[in-house]
């Protein structure tokens, strides 16, 4: 008896019924849930006594929902299931069901649709060299000889691989003493793993942080978090809705009145998710709508911030290396102190985020953890604290953050107050930058620095600390009318060394018919005095060109100034200027003229002021080389593509934009494209031969980060094809879809009028028809002639 008890116990506990079920009868039945077919069929047992029993993961596939955590394989009687009943049709051999909603599974219908993932196109081997020349030259009021001012030319060089990329930046400069200055910029090596979203670099970098962190820029090694590299997820918890529907409906999603989303739904509980909104506060409003027309609507307010993570993403920046200070200066050294630092963000639940950040080295020891909360739909806040230790000093800081909307008007506010000596990697590296050893391996003279920092550098490192404090409530709101807006701020910063300032703003804008205003200003309320605003107004004149007038003043004078601009397009032979004249305080005439080729941009301006007269000249471009090709073309900041079509003169266009034609060697280099995103590139085949073939002139492909690929679109022209006209034996056109094959060859089919086309044909072809009413032979002779359709009429089939 006590070991029955035990068992029974024991099953109960793992939500498994003990009770053995008589053998029964096996069914796969049609399945009918609250009158609405389901479309599916269902494996069910019945027992000898009438009862009807199935799996539990059978009834879960087939929409209900029976509560319990039981095994998948577990048998759940019907009967047992209380508020469900059934009718079984033995003739129609249907199982009808009846349930309440709650023991109906809640089908969920995702508004992104069908989201695949998109694997990037392979990376070939290549290279990429961005640059930029400038020079300038003037002439003062009292000298009227123009002489050069200087020159200089900044670098951006990559090699790019299937296994990562190297890239190297830098500047070289001289001046009118001739001397060159060599400057080296950031030099990394970078792979990105798709599968895990991380990329990985070494070399420099910036550090990873958050709201309430600086960064600082190291020499070493990181590991990153990178969404972007599946631009396809959702990273950010959107709003979704839920409801019932008595009989299949059509659902109906508004956003902020605009219809975004809609999707048929079956009858019982649903779920719309991932509702396509954008950040802010907002309203979204499902219409359900049967067939009957009968109509209900709901209304569901919602905050979205994209400080929240969707439940279950995971962000994190781990970097270590030396500290690399005065970046792009000749004083640009490294630091033989290593650091390290870490930064987590966690999506608890959709409306909770958790985040953490740690750094140290240099004797720094530092930590903070915060979280982010939506409350409700009213707003999101941000909550942290962090303390650290250096130099037997211990201080705090905390952050806090909200925003929300009031009543139409957006608010959002923080404060960030420090309390001690509280330090970070910022103000500890910023104090290592007094030394004056050059050496970057040196590290003698910072052993004892902390007992010996001068007056000024202690000034230094002082107002490298954040600062005390840091508080900004800011405001804005459309206007009813004139499509205006308005928005202002308060900004207070008290400084590591006490100073105070306290600084008010606010921007008015709207539109008088084609034109738009503005308005701004600020004050300083706490402190030195300082007052300025700008006031404007612009017009379009034509589709490109853009007149404006404004109006500026401040503590240096006041200002008017009239501009006219033509901005540069993207498309190569696309031009562009500007003129302006401001006359008052700070009086200046000034023109420019750009153009942009297929190879690279140029510009040239002039102003002229009571100092005298500046020149500037510059060209910035691209080289590029990739599958033995070198390619002259504008700045490629990101991905890019070549082209092969084997043809010259082809028109490429890149998401539907005509971006160039083919060079003699029927290539083209195709900038601009978006790493990790599907990037549409078509060729216009009007200008192909006549006896061309090619499978598709529509391609798409996902390049990685910074890299290039091969786009290839297979043009032949030595396919041999001709029209081929079949009659039969009685002198009629072949019947439109007999199917057809070339001895030796290839298959056809015959179209209308007797018509085929057929490729790759001999001096001789003997061929085979299959019709309805049988089968039957011709042969042909065929003559190619280039660039023209060759039509071989009248070839009987007997």
């Amino acid at each position: 008896m006590l070991a029955l008890v035990v068992a029974l116990t024991t099953a109960r506990a793992r939500g498994q019924e003990p009770v053995a079920e008589p053998a029964g009868q096996s069914m796969q039945l049609e399945v009918i849930v609250n009158g609405s077919p389901t479309q599916l069929i269902g494996s069910f047992q019945r027992f000898d006594d009438g009862r009807i029993a199935a799996r539990r993961q059978e009834l879960e596939e087939i929409g209900l929902n029976p509560r319990g955590y039981a095994s998948p394989d577990q048998l759940v009687v019907l009967n047992d299931l209380v508020g469900l009943s059934y009718k079984y049709e033995e003739a129609t051999q249907r199982l009808l069901i009846t349930a309440p909603d709650e023991l109906l599974r809640t089908k969920e219908y995702d508004a992104r649709g069908r989201t695949e993932m998109a694997r990037p196109t392979q990376t070939d081997w290549g290279a990429v060299l961005n640059y930029n020349l400038f020079s300038s030259g003037s002439s003062s009021a009292d000298i009227r000889a123009f002489s050069f001012s200087g020159a200089s030319a900044t670098f951006d060089a990559r090699f790019f691989t299937p296994y990562g990329t190297v890239s190297q930046g830098a500047i070289l400069r001289t001046s009118s003493g001739d001397r060159v200055e060599a400057l080296r910029l950031n030099s990394t090596i970078t792979y990105s793993n798709f599968d895990t979203m991380t990329t990985y670099r070494a070399g420099d970098t910036i550090n990873g942080g958050l709201a309430w962190t600086r960064p600082i820029r190291l020499g070493g090694l990181q590991a990153q978090r990178n969404f972007g590299l599946r631009p396809d997820l959702v990273t950010l918890p959107l709003p979704s809705a839920r409801g019932s529907a008595a009989v299949p409906s059509t659902a109906d999603v508004y956003i902020n009145n605009v219809k975004t989303y809609s999707q048929e739904i079956n009858a019982g509980p649903f779920m719309l998710t991932n509702l396509p909104a954008v950040t802010g506060s907002g309203t979204a409003r499902v219409v359900l709508r049967d067939a009957a027309g009968h109509v209900t609507e709901s209304n569901l307010p919602f905050f979205v911030s994209s400080n929240l993570l969707a439940p279950g993403m995971f962000d994190f920046s781990v970097e270590a290396g030396l500290p690399r200070l005065s970046f792009g200066s000749a004083e640009d050294r490294y630091i033989a102190k290593p650091l390290g630092s870490a930064s987590v963000r966690y999506g608890m639940f959709d409306w909770l985020t958790l985040a953490g950040h740690v750094e140290g080295g240099a004797g720094l020891y530092n930590g903070s953890a915060g979280a982010v909360a939506r409350t409700g739909s009213f707003g999101v806040g941000t909550a942290a604290i962090a303390a650290s230790y250096y130099g037997g000093g211990t201080g705090l800081q905390s952050y806090v953050s909200y925003e929300t909307r009031l009543l139409g008007v957006s608010v959002s506010a923080s404060s960030q107050m420090t309390f001690g000596p509280y330090d970070d990697l910022a103000s500890v590296t910023a104090r290592l930058s007094e030394s004056s050893s050059r050496n970057p391996f040196d590290v003698s003279s910072y052993l004892d620095f902390t007992s010996s920092v001068t007056a000024s550098a202690a000034s230094l490192f002082t107002n490298a600390r954040p600062p005390k404090a840091m508080n900004r409530v800011s405001f804005g709101t459309p206007l009813p009318f004139r499509r205006a807006n308005l928005s202002a701020s308060f900004i207070q910063t008290i400084d590591a060394a006490g100073v105070r300032s306290d600084i008010v703003s606010g921007t008015l804008s709207f539109s008088i018919g084609e034109m738009a205003a503005f308005a701004s200003a600020f004050t300083t309320v706490d402190g030195k005095k300082n007052t300025g605003f700008l006031v404007g107004l612009s017009r379009p004149l034509g589709k490109s060109v853009t007149a404006s007038v404004s109006g500026s003043g401040g503590t240096g004078g006041s200002n008017i100034s009239v501009e006219a601009t033509k901005p540069l397009d993207l498309k190569p032979g696309s031009y562009g200027w500007r003129v302006r004249d401001t006359e008052g305080a700070a009086e200046q005439r000034a023109a420019a003229a750009s153009y942009r080729s297929s190879f690279g941009r140029m510009e040239a301006g002039a102003s002229q002021s009571p100092r005298g007269v500046i020149g500037t000249a510059e060209f910035d471009g691209a080289v590029a080389t990739m599958g033995g090709g070198v390619f002259f073309a504008n700045r490629i900041d990101d991905a890019f593509a070549v082209v092969e079509t084997g043809m010259p003169g082809i028109d490429v266009y890149h998401e539907n934009r005509l971006v160039g034609v083919t060079n003699s060697s029927g290539r083209m280099l195709v900038p601009g494209l978006r790493s990790y995103q599907s990037n549409k590139i078509a060729i216009d085949t009007t200008n192909l031969p006549v006896d061309a073939d090619i499978e598709s002139s529509v391609t798409r492909s996902i390049p990685a980060d910074r890299a290039g690929v091969k786009v290839k679109f297979g043009v032949q022209t030595n396919i041999r094809p001709a029209v081929v006209v079949f009659k039969g034996a009685d002198g009629q056109p072949l019947a439109a879809g007999a199917q057809g094959q070339v001895e030796g060859g290839e298959a056809f089919v015959v179209g209308y009028d007797g018509r085929a086309y057929i490729k790759n044909l001999g001096a001789e072809n003997k061929v085979s028809v299959t019709t309805i009413a049988g089968q039957c032979q011709a042969t042909f002779a065929y003559q190619a002639r280039a660039n023209e359709q060759v039509t071989i009429p009248d070839v009987t089939c007997r």
